[in-house]
């Protein structure tokens, strides 16, 4: 997904430090992955998360974000699979 992609998939509120953390991530050569959770049954349906992956800086230490949001940050996150991913192309 490009840049603009990962951008529309956030809501306005946190489109700001969205980028920021884009900016931060792939500056270091990590990639930001996007997890949204499929859960029918569950109220917070639809909601979405923003990790960064790659290097052990990374909130996900994995060269490729996984289909499946692991459990982090004291969040339990099997609802959350993943519907996208940004990393920089470096020439």
């Amino acid at each position: 997904m490009t840049r603009d992609e990962l951008l529309t998939l956030a809501d306005p509120e946190i489109l700001d430090g969205l980028n920021a953390l884009a900016d931060r991530v792939t500056g270091r050569g990590d990639g930001v992955a996007v997890y949204e959770n499929q859960d029918l049954g569950h109220g917070g349906l639809g909601h979405r998360q923003f990790v960064s992956f790659g290097s052990p800086a990374a909130q996900l230490e994995a060269p490729e974000a996984p289909a499946l949001l692991p459990d982090i940050g004291g969040n339990i996150n099997w609802r959350y699979t993943l519907v996208g991913s940004y990393r920089e192309d470096k020439p």
